[in-house]
């Protein structure tokens, strides 16, 4: 995964600040993960953003999986590459009123959300002296908690914090990439075994609970899914 992931900071990090396309291939690498660990037909990526309806406006987001009609899955991408001090509080509470917006429409959604920050960014916080990217990605998990019995609004289900330095030679900007191999395969996991338990209809479904045909009764033959040998259970295990 890290190689895979090196390649794709490295494109970001080459991609002019303003360029609306510059998380695309995190994009792609986050739904090749999703597909890896057993859900086919993620949207998103240079596909185009999705656009998903809120109580109070429609979002665009960066990763999608919809089954039966509804988005069941969403994965917002966000990433800092200056000003730390005067943009994360705003993130937290734009990532809190996002996640929100969504859910009083659609509470069984699942979100999660892939963080960059680059350390060119960092500086320490004047109240406890804590580097702001600590804080912000202790901030984060503690409202990536959202499952029985805390189904808050504007809580997330999972959350993935990448240090990056934008200023490291190529193949080499991750700054632990121990921590971020263990991270994020972890992330992705949990995803999708929540979106497993938000959506019990998927288990009477079988082993092909993904395909889009055998939902909708569509097959004349047998679903090929039914040979596919890695199933969501065995990815997960």
């Amino acid at each position: 995964m890290i190689l895979e992931l090196e390649d794709v900071i490295d494109d970001i990090a080459h991609r002019h600040k303003n360029d609306s396309a510059r998380l695309s291939a995190l994009a792609n690498f986050a739904k090749l993960q999703l597909e890896h660990y057993g859900l086919p037909g993620v949207r998103g990526g240079t596909g185009g953003e999705l656009c998903a309806p809120g109580i109070g406006r429609s979002k665009d987001w960066d990763v999608a999986y919809e089954f039966a009609g509804k988005f069941r899955l969403l994965v917002s991408l966000k990433s800092l590459w200056k000003n730390a001090s005067g943009t994360v509080p705003n993130r937290i509470d734009d990532l809190m009123g996002e996640a929100a917006n969504i859910q009083q429409l659609a509470p069984e959604v699942v979100i999660g959300y892939i963080l960059l920050f680059d350390t060119a960014a960092d500086s320490r916080r004047r109240e406890d002296g804590l580097l702001w990217a600590d804080f912000f990605e202790r901030a984060v998990k503690k409202i990536a908690i959202r499952g029985a019995p805390l189904w808050n609004q504007g809580l997330l289900e999972a959350s993935w914090f990448i240090l990056i330095n934008s200023g490291a030679p190529k193949g080499s900007r991750i700054v632990d990439p121990d921590k971020t191999a263990i991270q994020g395969p972890a992330f992705f996991k949990d995803l999708l075994r929540k979106l497993h338990r938000e959506n019990p209809q998927f288990r009477s479904l079988g082993r092909h609970w993904n395909c889009r045909s055998c939902v909708k009764g569509l097959h004349t033959g047998t679903c090929a899914w039914l040979a596919e040998p890695r199933t969501l259970h065995q990815r997960l295990s």
